[in-house]
């Protein structure tokens, strides 16, 4: 194979996987070593033999040849096939060429020992790996692991021959595998490097891909079409995640078994090598088939999956589901041991409990729906265990029972499927406060973290000033109460102290009460200088996903910023948001300074971007209301994104349609007091109200005029039946 066609090849493949955008991720390059190497991995798709050899070459330009079915060796595809270095199972000469490029170093090697595509997952470990596919049930082969360890062995033999000056043995190397001897041959040894591909997600479905092949070939067989609908999807639509793990240096391997049995007299040493390649195959081969199933990458659908099949119970909550997700995830972190995808990672799996579209969910729930493993009436979800566990035809099951084929991937993991398990088996209540108990430690866990990174001995005021707040259920609440909890957001350059006594107030009705934080505030002005309004919004949906953990609705009351983060969040959920108030939402600002932000931001970013530090306006002081609580220093970033939180705010408003108060000073001298009448008139709310009290300062939830406003926020509870 000439290294220049190869190049050719995988420029080919560069442009189609522009063309199908492809989702790569690749990790642990750092593991491959300046050897050569085999790599083995797991075979799930046909086009793995197109595109392993790919990724290792655009990462590393080294030039991997591999196996393929010999069915493929026809027409342009053959040619394809023979210029990427491929070489058909059926070579009469395979073994050879292998050991060739392996003892040599000339080229490395891809191999899957699992022998075929297995596209069910079904392997199960028992005294050794066992694969299940049409062809039978059997151990996974050995075969690699007989050449990698030949690979090792062979070339020592090599070495000792010329080194002895052996003639014989050394024509036999050069007649049956095209082997001379080369003094760089003393530095190199055979090493084994384990691949992982995990795909996510696995969907069917028709494809572009599918529906061209279909123009071309008329009569498609059963097999195709369904190669073509996977991965098809596969490499349009998924990420594949290739994980190369630690490598094994075969000489290290093998080392005391070798020195002590090639220290027996009489015997030849190739019967010395078969006792080897006969005591290694097994072991060798269970240890990298064991590092290849534990480094698969888990996934939101793996979780799901098994959360459905372990569910004692065939009929549970969307919500219960969504718990048993979270936990195990959280549990999955700590203990360190698996590689985990972005999608149970903890920021996206809080937002499963925040009434919004959830795309992890929506998407895997969707097709437990449509392959009938699930049906939902409200709230609950009837899990259909017969169909989770129906045995499909092996080249079906990909299409018919998705999730079965997930779990089988899953199920090797055997510490991660037992979290999945127990935790299953706890009951909703014991649930619920776990769950709520790991969102309020991730919130405490990020304001201490920016406390101390953003400490300044000028402008921090106490912790306690910016912690987010939470105040549990008083003793003997009535039911009803028990079943709304209150969130409070405070307003912008200020912390959760600002509404303190407000959430206090309404925690001595007996609610409960959680009081957030913003992104960037209760530490130093300069913590607000890098964060976005989408990590405002993150902060109250936190706090959200929270109460939504400890009750069946929850009811917003935002001030001033934390009043348009409010409108935002009703503008987007619906079901368990019971209403909200709004006080003095800053909507429209007085000073219309705020205006030249946006043009000063671009200056400053003009003169960081020519390294000059003269001529930067990047803050104002001032002096706020509330000294002890808000920063008196306001950086212009912070206020720029005011403005756009502003401008978002406005254009959702139209999607409101919970019941909705609206408080807004006449005399604010912050906010525009004509933000109060545009809130009114664009919200859907059947139930809206608008007051309009005449207070001549805007931190009205504190000082003098605090209990009208408080009082005003009870009615309104109190005409929700809330209170």
């Amino acid at each position: 194979m000439a290294s220049r066609t190869f190049k050719y090849a995988a420029l080919a493949l560069n442009i189609l996987e522009r063309l199908l955008g492809s989702r790569f991720t690749v990790s642990g390059l750092e593991n491959l070593p300046k050897h050569p190497i085999l790599f083995v991995g797991n075979h799930f798709t046909r086009s793995e033999t197109f595109f392993i050899p790919y990724i290792i070459h655009k990462h590393t330009r080294r030039q991997v040849r591999c196996l393929a079915d010999s069915g493929l060796y026809h027409g342009v595809l053959g040619k394809f096939l023979n210029s990427v270095g491929t070489i058909s199972t059926k070579n009469a000469n395979r073994d050879n060429i292998i050991l060739k490029d392996l003892i040599t170093g000339d080229y490395d090697w891809m191999i899957y020992p699992e022998g075929s595509m297995i596209k069910s997952k079904e392997i199960k470990r028992e005294s050794s790996f066992v694969s299940y596919t049409p062809y039978g049930v059997g151990n996974v082969r050995t075969g690699s692991a007989v050449l990698a360890l030949k690979a090792e062995l062979y070339r020592q033999d090599l070495i000792d021959a010329f080194k002895k000056n052996k003639e014989d043995l050394l024509n036999n190397f050069k007649v049956d595998l095209g082997v001379d001897y080369e003094e760089r041959l003393k530095e190199i040894h055979t090493y084994i490097v384990p691949v992982n591909i995990t795909y996510y997600p696995i969907r069917p479905g028709d494809n572009s891909i599918k529906k061209f092949a279909s123009k071309l070939v008329k009569r498609m067989p059963r097999q195709v079409a369904e190669e073509l609908e996977i991965e098809g999807n596969i490499l349009l639509d998924a990420e594949i995640n290739i994980n190369f793990g630690k490598p094994v240096n075969l000489a290290d391997y093998i080392k005391a078994e070798k020195n002590l049995i090639y220290q027996i007299p009489i015997i030849k040493n190739e019967t010395k090598t078969n006792f080897i390649l006969k005591y290694f195959r097994h072991r060798l081969t269970n240890d990298f088939m064991e590092k290849i199933y534990f480094d698969a990458q888990i996934n939101f659908d793996h979780l799901f999956s098994a959360t459905l099949f372990h569910s004692p119970k065939n009929k549970i909550t969307k919500d219960h589901l969504k718990r048993v997700i979270y936990l195990s995830a959280i549990m999955l972190r700590k203990i360190g041991k698996y590689r985990l995808h972005q999608s149970i990672f903890e920021d996206n799996l809080i937002k499963m409990f925040l009434d919004e579209p959830h795309e992890s969910f929506d998407s895997v729930f969707k097709l437990a729906k449509l392959q009938n493993l699930v049906s939902e009436n409200g709230d609950i979800i009837s899990i259909s265990k017969e169909l989770l566990n129906k045995k499909y035809d092996f080249h079906e099951i990909r299409k018919e029972n998705t999730l079965q084929v997930v779990l089988n991937e899953f199920f090797l993991l055997a510490t991660a499927n037992n979290i999945v398990k127990r935790n299953d088996k706890i009951a909703e209540i014991q649930l619920k406060k776990k769950v709520f108990t790991e969102i309020r430690k991730r919130d405490l866990e990020i304001f201490n973290n920016d406390y101390q990174i953003y400490f300044d001995d000028k402008f921090s005021k106490d912790k306690q000033v910016g912690s987010p707040l939470f105040l549990d259920l008083k003793p003997n609440v009535p039911c009803k109460i028990k079943k709304t909890g209150i969130l409070v957001c405070h307003g912008y350059k200020s912390a959760p102290k600002e509404v303190e006594a407000l959430a206090k107030f309404f925690n001595g009705f007996g609610f409960m009460v959680y009081s957030v934080r913003l992104q960037g505030h209760g530490t130093s002005p300069i913590n607000l200088k890098d964060v976005t309004w989408q990590d405002w919004y993150d902060s109250v949906q936190r706090g959200y996903a929270a109460l939504r953990n400890h009750c069946s609705k929850v009811f917003m009351i935002g001030f001033s910023t934390g009043g348009l983060l409010t409108l935002l969040s009703a503008s987007k959920k619906q079901q368990h948001l019971a209403g909200i108030a709004v006080v003095n939402s800053a909507l429209k600002l007085r000073d219309i300074r705020t205006r030249m932000v946006p043009g000063i931001n671009i200056w400053n970013e003009l003169l960081e971007k020519l390294h000059i530090e003269k001529g930067k306006f990047e803050y104002v002081d001032d002096v706020p209301e509330n000294p002890d609580i808000n920063y008196s220093r306001n950086y212009l970033r912070g206020v720029e994104q005011l403005e756009n939180l502003m401008k978002e705010c406005e254009n959702n408003l139209d999607k409101i349609h919970v019941p909705s108060l609206i408080i807004q000073s006449k005399n604010d001298p912050i906010v525009n007091s004509v933000s109060g009448d545009v809130i009114y008139k664009k919200i859907k709310s059947e139930q809206k109200f608008l007051i309009q009290p005449d207070f001549k300062n805007h931190v009205i939830i504190n000082g003098e005029n605090k209990e009208e406003v408080f009082e005003s926020i009870r009615e309104f509870l109190h005409k929700l039946k809330l209170l």
